[in-house]
């Protein structure tokens, strides 16, 4: 029975490190069934879902420690089961833009939450403007049920930005997506 690790590794980014990882989890035979890799400053972030035998997810689990402490990374592992997928009827993808506040994004996120909506995705990035203003973009990928009302989501988002004093694009891709 296929064993399941979610592991987390953040360092210095630097030419090799992912290859590291990615060698250190195939020599205790497991196999990265999911990653995503993220640079924030001069750091990297990676996560991955790997899947192995007991034994070999127990063999990552003892040897990760120690080629992390050599490769100053710091890192997390969790057990976990295999991702249950659900059908959804549509994403949308909604874009904000505009002047960096601050509380925006806890403003967005409780947006989300207040409606048990399903997140299939989220970027934030923050920048200055030509003029030196601090400037501010979020995409939030929104997965839906057929129980989510699109046209009403879609005003209450508008409505959100506005709020915000944000500019906000959606775009709805209908059809049935499994993540």
């Amino acid at each position: 029975m296929t064993q399941y690790l979610a592991v987390t590794a953040m360092g210095t980014d630097r030419p090799g490190i992912v290859n590291k990882l990615a060698k250190l989890t195939a020599s205790c035979d497991c196999d990265i069934i999911d990653s995503r890799v993220a640079i924030f400053g001069n750091e990297f972030s990676l996560i991955m879902l790997v899947g192995g035998s007991y034994a070999a997810i127990a063999r990552l689990e003892n040897e990760l420690p120690v080629h992390a402490a050599q490769w100053e990374l710091l890192t997390i592992c969790k057990r976990t089961s295999e991702h249950t997928p659900v059908d959804f009827t549509a994403r949308l993808v909604v874009e904000f833009e505009g002047q960096d506040r601050r509380g925006t994004m806890k403003q967005i996120t409780q947006f989300l939450a207040d409606r048990e909506l399903d997140l299939a995705g989220f970027t934030s990035t923050a920048r200055k403007g030509e003029d030196g203003s601090g400037l501010q973009q979020v995409e939030v990928r929104i997965n839906a049920t057929s129980r989510v009302d699109l046209d009403a989501l879609e005003t209450n988002l508008s409505d959100l930005a506005d709020e915000l004093n944000l500019n906000c694009r959606l775009r709805r891709m209908e059809g049935a997506h499994s993540d």
